[in-house]
């Protein structure tokens, strides 16, 4: 009896599981939940909002949002990256911060609209932009380029003629050239130092070292991160290893610790969501594991037809078993209506009403007492509901009042125990319900144990 007690509870909490997973996977699809959190994580990884946007912008990223092919509809962002994209376009957003975030890149809007506004001939000002645009290039062969002193050395002499040729542009050259010059010496400096004695240093690399330079003033907290990273990965340099496929490794690793960090987090939270959707449901469908537990154990019949219902069940599902993975969530329930009529039809003591009835004003219909009948079972007063002319009766619920509250506060507990049952999940209920069935079937039923002395 005790067995089949449990089996029944089990049951009766496998069907709202069901109904919990779906509902809380509608709310979690509904809200896209899980890549919100995610883009929140990756915006505390990068430190920076403005980061995290670019990142979310760059092509390799953008191309897994769900809809992103369909102009019509709005992309939603996407729940999973894999690592080992984020860490490219991480990486190629450090190396474009440091060759894109020059002070000759910075002043070239600046520049622009001197020249525009002395240069009147288009094809002149068209010659002019087009000369910048050199110099800039080759502020960015700085970091591309295994020249070095060189290539600035080069700038220098870009920047010279430039300022000859176009006199108007002078005085903001004057003021960005010691910007530049400061710039790239440091990196230069930053270069020779970071290499391991008897190596070359990769031009990937020194583009990367840049970027990190320009991250230092922004977002010094990730400059730290990455330079970690870098230290440890070019030490293999001398093992025969190359740095930069060490360094995007790194990334990934991070990357993949923080996805672990956030897995707990989300997991949690999702627990916490089912044990609300489980209480809900609970509350609203009156569905108390405590009086459960009391009818089951009282009422022979309907534990018999609750096992014949679970074999019934464990045994389709089982057979349905390739079709997915977790063999309780192959039907899910999909409302609460299709909820009530599935625990209707198992016939559990539950729910907070029965039909409505014409009510005549000859017997009372309140919440202050316990319904009550003659010897001929018909009601000398009713707990229940007095709206207009209709009474609705009350079941499985006790009177309300203060010699009641003792009953009221199981009552409370029963309902707790459902929703955190609930929130368990149907695969756990449909494992633990296939054990007992199994315990069940291999023991002797008391009708076939005979007396023995």
């Amino acid at each position: 009896e005790i067995l089949e007690v449990a089996i029944g509870l089990i049951f009766m909490w496998l069907v709202l599981s069901i109904a919990v997973m779906t509902i809380q996977e509608w709310v979690g699809n509904l809200l896209n939940t899980r890549a919100h959190d995610l883009e929140k994580t990756i915006g505390q990884m990068l430190n920076s909002p403005k980061m995290a946007k670019a990142l979310y912008e760059h092509p390799l990223i953008s191309s897994l949002y769900r809809g992103s092919q369909n102009p019509r509809k709005k992309a939603r962002l996407p729940s999973y990256l894999p690592p080992q994209k984020f860490a490219s376009a991480l990486f190629e957003l450090v190396v474009n911060a440091g060759t894109d975030t020059s002070p000759l890149k910075v002043m070239t809007t600046k520049i622009g609209s001197q020249l525009a506004a002395s240069i009147k001939d288009p094809i002149q000002l068209k010659l002019a932009l087009d000369d910048w645009q050199t110099i800039v290039e080759t502020g960015r062969q700085v970091a591309v380029s295994g020249t070095g002193q060189t290539a600035v050395d080069t700038l220098k002499l870009q920047i010279l003629a430039y300022g000859r040729k176009y006199p108007e542009v002078q005085p903001t050259l004057d003021e960005v050239t010691p910007q530049i010059y400061g710039f790239y010496k440091d990196f230069l400096e930053e270069v020779r130092t970071s290499a391991p004695a008897g190596t070359e240093m990769d031009l990937t690399m020194r583009q990367f070292r840049l970027g990190l330079k320009v991250l230092g003033g922004s977002n010094p907290r990730l400059k730290t991160a990455l330079s970690a990273m870098l230290r440890d990965a070019q030490i293999t340099l001398t093992e025969g290893d190359q740095a930069i496929a060490k360094a995007r490794r790194q990334i990934e690793d991070w990357f993949n610790d923080s996805m672990d960090r956030l897995s707990g987090s989300y997991k949690r939270k999702a627990q916490f969501l089912a044990f609300l959707i489980g209480l809900a449901l609970a509350v609203i469908l009156n569905v108390d594991s405590i009086n459960t537990a009391t009818s089951l154990w009282r009422e022979p019949t309907l534990r018999q037809t609750i096992i014949a219902e679970a074999q019934g069940f464990t045994k389709a599902q089982s057979t349905n078993a390739a079709s997915g993975p977790d063999g309780a969530a192959q039907n899910p329930v999909l409302t609460i209506p299709d909820l009530q009529k599935q625990l209707q039809v198992l016939n559990f003591p539950f729910g907070w009403t029965s039909g409505p009835m014409a009510y005549n004003r000859s017997i009372a219909c309140d919440l202050s007492a316990a319904s009550a009948f003659d010897a001929d079972g018909n009601a000398t007063r009713l707990l229940g509901l007095h709206i207009r002319n209709i009474c609705i009766p009350l079941v499985n619920a006790l009177p309300l009042s203060l010699d009641n509250l003792s009953g009221w506060i199981t009552k409370l507990l029963g309902l707790l125990i459902t929703g955190g049952a609930a929130a368990q999940g149907a695969p756990f209920w449909f494992d633990i319900l296939s054990k007992f069935i199994n315990v069940r079937g291999t023991g002797e039923k008391p009708q076939d144990v005979v007396a023995v002395g």
